[in-house]
């Protein structure tokens, strides 16, 4: 029976290290539960202030008296230039990007598209524009029709009555052929802003000072430019790539064709704690497995005897490094809040050890390869794309060492003497 006690304190380090992953396991749970009242505040927020624009517009709307349907006519070209203004606003502890944004719209109907349309129709028409949120507007502006002012009323017209937007009542009858119009507004919103590429050939031109922009959509922008101070980027889009012609009736293209082919940018937030969290603690039964390797060896190649319940209080403090790096990047940010984790944890079991291992300076390994594992844990949470290779080259690297260290070592003879 002497003969196995090394055994038996091995199945009890890895029962107990078992305890000790379960218990960082339940971490999970709670990241999910704050990371959903998180986004139940970003949700409010954006419910009081604006939501997602998405501007689908502008289209000229006739209505055909033979077939009596509306006709959807679309530009021939088509410029969105836009700054956005972000702004971090608050709900309790939590935070979210919104965002106040100037919009210069401009670009030509061509006569003979309007006409050849609805040849029959009326000589007024609808100038429509889409909104996904219209109380982000905060000025009244007015339409610029090919030299003259028209009013905009609520609503997107006969255009897509499910959404909300604006329109205006033009007229089509001019002898030139060539119809330019263009408008301005101020529009909140909150997360990103969208534009459908509704002429054939649209142009859209969105910078802020934000430094993490995320470009979404069906189209890439063609030139961008990302720093620290900011990003400018530019699409420039031909009607070739869409799925939607430049004239059609009354049901043949519903409002989610144009949305879904619309590119823009959302305000993306830098670092989410609550997915660094989520996928830092897959590396606990690493780190657990790591520092009672450490402390066996300790007590193999010492002669220092630790007791199970040594074991048990620094598995304990290893699960706690996931509690308190939720609750505090809720605080002051994911960086600092690991960095102060990582200091707490690391000082915390380094002290134990010293009593444990009976020798401050048996203690120093101990604190740096703490501090080792979740400094090279941080680089690989970073890393996102690579974070595979580089926590399986950790793991051959310190069985490496391991392996190395415990070469000369007579297990047989161990189990005797104990």
């Amino acid at each position: 029976m002497k003969q196995d006690s090394i055994s038996l304190k091995l199945l009890a380090i890895i029962f107990i290290g078992g305890v000790c992953f379960i218990a960082s396991l339940l971490v999970l749970g709670m990241t999910n539960e704050r990371q959903n009242r998180f986004s139940l505040a970003k949700l409010e927020i954006a419910e009081k202030w604006s939501k997602r624009q998405v501007i689908v517009g502008p289209m000229i709307i006739r209505h055909d008296p033979a077939e009596n349907l509306p006709v959807y006519i679309l530009p021939e070209t088509l410029r969105y230039e836009t700054v956005l203004e972000p702004e971090v606003r608050s709900r309790g502890i939590f935070k979210s990007v919104v965002y106040t944004s100037t919009i210069k719209v401009s670009g030509e109907f061509l006569r003979n598209d309007l006409q050849s349309a609805v040849p029959q129709g009326s000589r007024m028409a609808t100038f429509s524009v889409a909104i996904t949120d219209t109380r982000g507007i905060e000025k009244q502006f007015d339409l610029s029709w090919n030299g003259d002012t028209h009013v905009f009323n609520p609503s997107p017209g006969v255009a897509f009555l499910e959404s909300s937007g604006l329109h205006a009542f033009v007229p089509i009858d001019t002898s030139s052929n060539k119809i330019p119009f263009s408008f301005e507004l101020q529009l909140n919103g909150s997360e990103g802003i969208s534009f459908a590429p509704l002429g054939k050939e649209t142009v859209v031109a969105i910078s802020s000072l934000w430094p993490s922009p995320k470009f979404v959509g069906a189209f890439l922008p063609g030139e961008r430019e990302v720093t620290p101070r900011g990003f400018e980027s530019e699409w420039r889009i031909s009607s070739l790539g869409r799925s939607y012609p430049q004239t059609w009736r009354s049901g043949a293209v519903i409002l989610q064709q144009l949305i879904d082919s619309s590119p823009g940018v959302d305000l993306h937030e830098q670092v989410d704690a609550y997915d660094m969290t989520f996928r830092s603690v897959k590396y606990a039964i690493l780190f657990i497995i790591i520092t009672f390797a450490a402390f066996f060896l300790f007590d193999v190649l010492a002669k220092v005897r630790i007791h199970p319940v040594q074991y048990l209080l620094i598995g304990s403090a290893l699960s706690l490094f996931y509690l308190l790096l939720l609750s505090l990047s809720e605080q002051i940010g994911f960086l600092f809040a690991y960095l102060v984790a990582t200091a707490m944890i690391a000082v915390l079991v380094t002290i134990y050890s010293a009593f444990v291992l009976r020798n401050k300076r048996r203690a120093i390994p101990i604190f740096i390869l703490l501090s080792t594992l979740y400094g090279y844990l941080y680089f690989v949470l970073r890393l996102e794309d690579y974070a595979l290779l580089f926590g399986s080259l950790l793991l051959f690297v310190l069985l490496a060492v391991i392996m190395f260290a415990t070469r000369n070592i007579d297990w047989f003879a161990i189990s005797k003497k104990e």
